[in-house]
């Protein structure tokens, strides 16, 4: 359930959005949410043909067919006073992440502070001035001739986007990354950049949870980054809890995301500082593979991870994570029993990583 006591205004969306939900004991279906207040999308469908979907992740599958009569139906005053006046409160509702992908990548090290902090950090004291100066020049060479770092991750690891994660006693250095998920509407490939633009359906908040220590394999670190075992967690990459229309986010540049852990906060930045908009990330994807409706890009995190910071995350703690007009989610981290000995994971050290 949500508490509303802790839920940021401004992050809050402006318009009618998304959310698979269920009361208490009942299964999750498709609800229309505005303004803390929701009603079930069933209650249109006599009139409607997208509100007959029994979710989002099917909803978005016919997303060609049907996002012009959902925009209407979601822009109708009709709809939000209808909503507003006999709406159940968000605060009686269990979310589920709004879909389950078929596909879900991640970006790598796509924010510029993000990218200058670890250099930074990975090297001397003495040192910053100089690795500073050199990663912006290389980040602004990288923006003119290089492309996207993206990486394919389990679907797996997708998560509610509010309750509880159980950590394992050997998962020490699980870290936050704050991002925005770009969801595809249309199967696709090769896109332009124009085509990239108009194949987003809607954007979603994601927290890209990575165990540190796991990136780098001591056993083969020639080989580079190890995303399976560092970024493969069952529930490490909770999602939601709105799908929010791309009509709604008339700039994803100007979003500001933000990550609370406890009471501080460890990340604050807009997607401005991104090294590749969204819409390059996908066509850059979109030349690598095909794209299905309901496929999910995890879009790259801004600066102030938990390895810079020297903390991560452990039972007990509390980690919220905020996108403008995309909503928040709240993660209680607590422990749970250690695996049996022999499928337990051997970690290794704890390497530099950019995402």
């Amino acid at each position: 359930m949500f508490d509303e006591d802790h839920q940021e205004p401004e992050f809050a969306p402006t318009g009618i959005v998304l959310a698979q939900a269920g009361r208490m004991e009942e299964a999750a279906e498709v609800w229309l949410v505005y303004q803390g207040r929701a009603l079930p999308l069933r209650d249109w469908a006599p009139q409607w043909d997208c509100a007959r979907f029994a979710s989002i992740t099917e909803l978005i599958g016919q997303w060609s067919d049907h996002h012009t009569e959902l925009r209407r139906l979601t822009e109708l005053p009709q709809t939000a006073q209808t909503i507003a006046e006999g709406g159940l409160s968000v605060a009686s509702l269990r979310f589920e992440a709004p879909l389950r992908p078929a596909q879900l990548f991640c970006t790598i090290g796509n924010y510029r502070r993000q990218v200058v902090e670890a250099a930074v950090d990975a090297g001397l004291p003495t040192e910053a001035e100089r690795v500073r100066a050199a990663t912006l020049q290389a980040l602004d060479q990288r923006q003119l001739h290089g492309s996207p770092y993206i990486c394919l991750t389990s679907v797996d690891r997708v998560g509610a986007p509010v309750g509880e994660l159980g950590l394992d006693p050997e998962v020490d250095t699980l870290d936050w990354e704050v991002e925005i998920g770009a969801v595809i509407g249309s199967p696709l490939s090769r896109l332009t950049l124009p085509e990239a633009s108009a194949a987003i359906a809607g954007y979603c908040v994601v927290n890209d949870l990575t165990i540190r220590s796991r990136v780098v394999r001591p056993d083969l670190p020639a080989l580079g980054s190890d995303w399976v075992q560092s970024k493969g967690m069952h529930g490490s990459l909770p999602l939601g809890p709105w799908f929010v229309p791309s009509w709604q986010v008339q700039d994803p540049s100007g979003l500001r995301l933000q990550l609370w852990l406890n009471d501080t906060l460890m990340q604050d930045d807009t997607a401005a500082d991104m090294v590749f908009t969204i819409p390059e990330q996908l066509q850059y994807l979109s030349q690598h593979t095909r794209l299905r409706p309901g496929d999910v890009l995890c879009t790259g995190s801004p600066a102030g991870f938990g390895l810079h910071h020297g903390r991560f995350l452990r039972p007990g703690d509390v980690v919220k994570a905020s996108v403008t007009g995309l909503g928040e989610q709240i993660i209680r981290c607590a422990e749970v029993a250690p695996a049996p000995e022999h499928i337990q994971s051997n970690s290794g050290r704890t390497g530099r990583t950019l995402t």
